[in-house]
């Protein structure tokens, strides 16, 4: 059984009863990694199919391509296959087996969870197939985020707006209670959430979660950026300098940006972590033990994301994903027009409130003020003194 304790459950979609009744006794009887034997659901008609997905949830579609093209004017060598996954895809998410006759006519779908088996191979390669679209875990992460996100509209709405109707039945904008809502499914998908999530995937310290108090590096950024928002303070942009891969982060003010009052955007330049000065310094290994220390202690502080004085020139961004291990350098600066932002990659944003503390760095490193530096070996002498108060 799945981390909820039911089956795996197979939507197979095919015109023939006979092949329907073999796969449903064929797959019926294999485990499927720790979830036991799986429940199949047979249906003859693609659009019947369409039905059940937007009623019911299945962990993973089979299906022959031939029913793709049950609407007119599609054609069976060319369009159907894409024609049945754009019509899946816009009713849930589900990896997909097309398992038929016409293999050729589909195999430019194929992907990671779009697999193409010909029927000719036999059962055990459709099996094969289902067994390796399991084991990437996804239908199980698929699973217990829908569960999350279930269970915290549950609590919500009988702890909160059962408990509140009263009042809030009286406010005249209805959309009030799915504001609310929104925004507390939001944060209950961090941190806690989160970790909870991890632990019903079977995770845990060792394989990723960190400890309390900490964060994971995947929960600094929104990857993709929200669709439809526009270009904000914190965007984090990737383009080619020459052959080589360049990032930078947005730093003009968001609202700027939204009304149309940059003709110009201010980007610092996001470097790899292992060519910061301190980095080099520190990995070179040169210099006597108390330079190598204090190139040490650099390090961390920035790891850290210690802020204060020269530490604000550098904002630590760790690795995510095809995200490399950067450092953002505040005096490494660029100012370029709008219209030309618009050729470089927008790959991830950073959330909130990592986006502002950002900003408020660049802000403190051009901000601040310097002074010489007070003789407090002096002070500490008088403090010093046998009457503890200095003379």
């Amino acid at each position: 059984m799945s981390d909820d304790g039911l089956p795996a459950r197979i939507l197979h979609v095919d015109d023939d009863e006979d092949v329907l009744n073999e796969v449903h006794e064929y797959l019926g009887d294999e485990e499927i990694l720790d979830w036991g034997r799986p429940e199949v659901v047979g249906i003859t008609s693609f659009e019947d199919a369409l039905g059940y997905l937007e009623k019911e949830r299945f962990d993973l579609v089979v299906l022959d391509v031939r029913l793709g093209s049950a609407q007119e004017d599609v054609d069976v060598e060319d369009e159907a296959g894409l024609v049945a996954l754009e019509q899946i895809r816009d009713r849930r998410f589900v990896p997909i087996v097309f398992w038929t006759g016409l293999p050729g006519a589909i195999e430019h779908l194929a992907g990671e969870l779009v697999l193409v088996r010909e029927k000719t191979e036999g059962l055990p390669a459709l099996s094969g197939a289902v067994d390796s679209l399991f084991k990437t875990r996804l239908p199980a992460v698929n699973r217990a985020l829908l569960r999350l996100v279930e269970d915290e509209q549950r609590r919500y709405m009988w702890e909160f707006v059962a408990e509140h109707w009263s009042e809030l039945k009286a406010v005249e904008d209805h959309t009030s209670v799915a504001y609310l809502l929104a925004r507390r499914l939001g944060r209950s998908l961090s941190g806690p959430g989160i970790r909870q999530l991890a632990k019903e995937l079977g995770e845990d310290a060792d394989s990723g979660v960190p400890p309390d108090g900490k964060i994971h590096a995947m929960e600094m950024y929104l990857r993709p950026p929200v669709a439809g928002t526009a270009l904000e303070a914190g965007d984090l942009l990737r383009g080619k300098d020459g052959d080589e891969e360049s990032w930078s982060l947005v730093l003009t003010p968001s609202c700027d940006l939204e009304h149309g009052k940059a003709d110009y955007v201010q980007l610092a330049a996001c470097l790899p972590f292992a060519d910061q000065v301190d980095v080099i310094a520190w990995r070179s290994g040169e210099g006597n033990k108390g330079e190598r220390k204090a190139a040490e202690r650099r390090v961390v502080e920035i790891l850290r994301q210690q802020t204060g004085g020269q530490l604000d020139r550098w904002l630590y961004l760790p690795r995510a994903l095809d995200i490399p291990d950067l450092i953002v350098d505040m005096q490494k600066l660029r100012s370029v027009p709008r219209a030309e932002v618009d050729d470089l990659q927008r790959i991830a944003s950073l959330d909130s409130p990592f986006a502002e503390s950002a900003i408020n760095r660049y802000n403190r490193y051009y901000g601040r003020v310097g002074t010489p530096d007070l003789d407090a070996e002096a002070a500490f002498e008088r403090f010093s003194s046998a009457d503890g108060e200095g003379a």
